[in-house]
Order: structure tokens, then sequence, then C-alpha cells
């Protein structure tokens, strides 16, 4: 902020009266909101890249997606309201689309869970970024007047290993997720 002095003089132009500072306030900068777009099943989120995966497959390039499944925690006794829970899952999105970079695509697939695309990222960049985020993720979220947590499972599959169309990759993510469940 800078700051500027003003003086003024009295009315025969000789010593000075007053000096005071005036602020000059730096407009406020306006941040939009994170938004995740939804699609509500798996096949969506295939079809959705679908020109990504033809384009590693022509260039020989990588790509990785994470599906993560996030469910509101509550202890014994209690619950949350459909609002709160849908509020939780916004909140949830908002920090994970925060937390990757912004070539990456992140989209909410169904009621509670996530798969976020990286792009020109392999098996070894996939594990990376889910350990940062398992640590971001977890962790309290204020949502209208009350402090949710959520607890977070986690999946990784690259490209082609793990599958070349856009379903079969997420699917593999998704299995990747079971395997550590159990």
């Amino acid at each position: 902020m800078s700051l500027s002095t003003v003086t003024a003089t009295s009315g025969d132009g000789s010593a000075p009266a007053e000096t005071a500072r005036m602020d000059r306030a730096k407009p406020a900068r306006h941040t939009p909101a994170l938004w995740v777009p939804r699609v509500d099943a798996l096949a969506e989120f295939g079809l959705m890249i679908s020109r990504h995966l033809t384009q590693c497959r022509r260039y020989g390039g990588h790509l990785a997606v994470l599906w993560l499944e996030a469910a509101p925690l509550a202890r014994e006794g209690q619950s949350w309201p459909h609002d709160a829970q849908d509020a939780l899952m916004l909140a949830v999105g908002r920090r994970l689309r925060s937390r990757v970079r912004g070539t990456d695509m992140v989209l909410q697939v169904g009621e509670s869970s996530f798969a976020v695309m990286l792009l020109d990222a392999g098996t070894p960049e996939a594990n990376l970024v889910q350990q940062r985020l398992m640590q971001v993720l977890n962790g309290p979220y204020n949502v209208d007047e009350h402090t949710m947590h959520v607890g977070l499972s986690m999946g990784a599959a690259a490209f082609p290993e793990g599958g070349v169309r856009g379903a079969d990759l997420a699917e593999s993510a998704r299995a990747d997720l079971r395997r550590r469940q159990g």
C-alpha cells in the first residue's frame, strides 16, 4: 500500500498548517470461486479425456488419472443433513482444484467421487501428487455453521499401463483405490 503526504498551507502560502497522510487503498482483487464441473458417470469422464488420450497415443505423451472418493465423517450418533454433505463435496472439490496445476482437469463424478487428469504425468508423478493431496485434503472443512471432516480414499492409474481409453483408465484408478483400501 502506498502512502502519500499532503501538506496544507495557511491561506497566505506560508508555513504548513497541517500534514496528513492519506492511504490509497488498492482495489479489491476479484478471485473467482473455483468451479469443479460434475458428470454423472465414469463413462462421461472417459469421453471428456478422449482427446487428451489421442494426443498421448499420437505423440507418445504421458497422462495419469487420480480417482478420489470422499465421505463425510461423523461421530457416533451424529449425522449431517444432505445439504451439508453437498456443501462439503463442493468444498472438497474447490480445495482439490486449488491444489493441482491449472492444466490438470478436475471433475466431480457422481455424489462423492472426483477424477483428476494429470497431463504430462506418469506413475511416479501421480504417486507424488497423490501423497501431497492426501495431506492437504484430509482435515476440517467449514461448511455453513459446521466443522466437518472428510474420509478420503485415492487411487491412481497411468496411460498406457492402466488403459488406453478414458473409462478404462478411470476404472484402473478405481481398482487401485479398492486395492489400497483392502
